[in-house]
């Protein structure tokens, strides 16, 4: 009886040892130092001040923020609130006659540490139009010419949405990361 509860013991420990083994979960998890974050990932981003045809000209950079975590594989890889780009590619202020100012922008990069993540994605904005130059002369006679329309805005606050522009290779080895090359991050 006791040699049978011997054999027994020894057998479910062996058995409970293999489950160990073979277990993912329960395997030793061993950090990895690259990781990819592939092309057309979404991200999202913020707009913290306002962007207006009152101030803004083609050319001009203006600062985003990412507003919702990039995650790859169960890892936090760009953080809420990592520093983005964008720049005004082209600006028309608001004029007389009620025309309503235009803008369009694209997205440039993430800039995380010292890895720089390039984005895709373009906007547009128009100002919210007064009214037809006839009609603001109709009501208000000579001042319908000097109306100013509404200047378009990305306003502050504002979720804006873009992609991750190229498969991108991070080393997270250090205390910032940085971008590698695929052939780098093989070795």
């Amino acid at each position: 009886m006791k040699i049978l509860a011997a054999v027994a013991a020894i057998s479910s420990a062996s058995l409970a040892s293999a489950q160990i083994a073979s277990s993912p979960s329960l395997a030793p998890e061993v950090p990895t130092t690259t990781i990819v974050l592939p092309r057309d990932t979404p991200i999202e981003l913020m707009a913290p001040t306002e962007v207006s045809t009152a101030s803004a000209t083609a050319g001009q950079m203006f600062k985003l923020r990412v507003n919702k975590a990039v995650v790859v594989g169960g890892r936090t890889i760009v953080p809420v609130g990592t520093p983005a780009f964008g720049q005004v590619t082209a600006a028309r202020d608001s004029g007389g006659l009620g025309k309503s100012g235009r803008m369009s922008a694209k997205l440039l990069h993430i800039q995380l540490g010292d890895a720089t993540i390039p984005l895709e994605g373009e906007m547009s904005a128009k100002g919210t139009g007064a009214g037809s130059a006839g009609v603001a002369i109709l009501f208000t006679g000579w001042a319908g010419f000097f109306h100013r329309g509404n200047n378009a805005k990305i306003k502050a606050g504002e979720i804006l949405a873009g992609f991750v522009g190229e498969d991108v290779t991070l080393d997270l080895s250090g205390a910032t990361p940085r971008r590698v090359t695929a052939a780098i991050a093989a070795q």
